[in-house]
């Protein structure tokens, strides 16, 4: 493996890390507590991480073209960073947007109070990666 497709490679794993992260909870919950999903994810932020998951796959598909070098890899890079810099801002707006009686609401289960928070930081590994994309090709 090139060292330049390292950080792709991590790009992508933070990625599809991302898009377990903010899916879980449709899985692990019940059916009558994903019912408080919609209000957890939709009623704050400008939007909601579910919605963001699409910057998310678009990151993807750009971190695996510039690792296989079908798109000129300093462009993925730089797209890459771009959507992860937006990407993060925008999580962290919904993350301290959500009031804490919402996430009790929805049900009994303790580890969705951390749950934003989580979302938040595979936000932030991803655009890490990105950055570690750009200064291994030598872009900043």
């Amino acid at each position: 493996m090139r060292a330049e497709q390292r950080p792709p490679t991590a790009g992508i794993v933070a990625c599809l890390c991302y898009l377990l992260v903010v899916f879980v909870p449709y899985l692990a919950l019940t059916e009558t507590e994903r019912a408080g999903l919609e209000t957890y994810y939709s009623a704050f932020g400008v939007a909601g991480p579910q919605f963001l998951a699409l910057l998310v796959v678009v990151a993807t598909v750009l971190f695996a073209a510039g690792r296989e070098l079908r798109t000129e890899p300093d462009y993925a890079a730089g797209l890459t960073l771009v959507i992860g810099m937006v990407l993060t801002l925008l999580v962290l707006v919904w993350a301290v947007s959500v009031p804490e009686d919402v996430v009790a609401s929805i049900g009994e289960v303790s580890w969705l109070e951390y749950h934003r928070w989580v979302v938040l930081a595979t936000a932030v590994l991803l655009t890490a990666c990105s950055v570690w994309y750009a200064r291994a090709l030598a872009l900043f």
